[in-house]
């Protein structure tokens, strides 16, 4: 039950991310690619040091490859077939406003569906730490990936309230996702290893497909580096400190 408790906090997260526009009107876009830069390295430390190195302990290569491959498989297929824009695409689309909202949170709720899957998994797995660890990682990361999604919106001209409940609710897949993932491993528990591959490879999948070239768009690749560098750093110190 903690586990699900966690995730709900963890996917509350992301409306946290929009709360700072209830005092300025405009983040600069420097700022958001840093902040994307930064999820990107958290979710590479989380991935790695979180769920792969735990999986490398009991598993064998066939098992971690074959979570790694499959894993984003699964993120391709679900980009593949399920529509939904992302945040630098939002005005760029002549859609309606519902349709291009809905689409919008369908993005945020494709990105929770690895993350949330992860924090289930750590905490099913009855490894205490390796549970807070990716709880901590995937709360943090998803604080500037709320800020980003809030921020189209806002330049929409939607109200504030609106945006930042919107934010609150496009954190709902974490929990979801977390669900699943704590079950799946009480189901098939012995293939442990590959589960924790598998999320990582979908981690890997949402870095590599969208963070990293989303917060290169914009010319402020030097910026985005320096974020993806802090969010590792942040992590390790964070790790350190956790595992005593």
């Amino acid at each position: 039950m903690n586990g699900i408790l966690v995730s709900f906090l963890v996917g509350a997260c992301t409306g946290i991310g929009a709360l700072p526009f209830l005092f300025v009107k405009k983040v600069p876009l420097a700022i958001k690619d840093g902040l994307l830069g930064f999820a990107a390295g958290i979710m590479i430390f989380a991935s790695s040091f979180n769920l792969l190195e735990t999986a490398m302990k009991d598993g064998d290569i066939f098992n971690i490859v074959g979570g790694i491959v499959v894993g984003a498989f699964v993120l391709t297929f679900i980009e593949y077939f399920v529509p939904h824009t992302h945040a630098e695409d939002y005005h760029k689309s002549n859609k309606t406003n519902i349709k291009k909202n809905f689409l919008l949170a369908v993005a945020v709720a494709i990105h929770n569906i690895p993350e949330g899957f992860a924090v289930g998994v750590g905490y099913g797995s009855g490894n205490v730490v390796t549970g807070i660890n990716l709880a901590l990682a995937i709360g943090i990361q998803n604080i500037p990936e709320g800020l980003v999604v809030a921020a189209p919106l806002i330049d929409a001209g939607y109200s504030k309230s609106k945006v930042i409940l919107f934010s609150f609710l496009t954190g709902i897949g974490e929990p979801i996702a977390a669900i699943i993932g704590l079950y799946t491993v009480k189901i098939i528990s012995n293939l442990l290893p590959f589960i924790f591959s598998f999320a990582a490879g979908a981690m890997f999948y949402v870095v590599s497909h969208e963070l990293i070239p989303e917060s290169h768009c914009n010319n402020n690749e030097i910026v985005a580096t320096y974020g993806f560098m802090g969010g590792l750093i942040l992590m390790i110190i964070f790790k350190t400190f956790i595992d005593g």
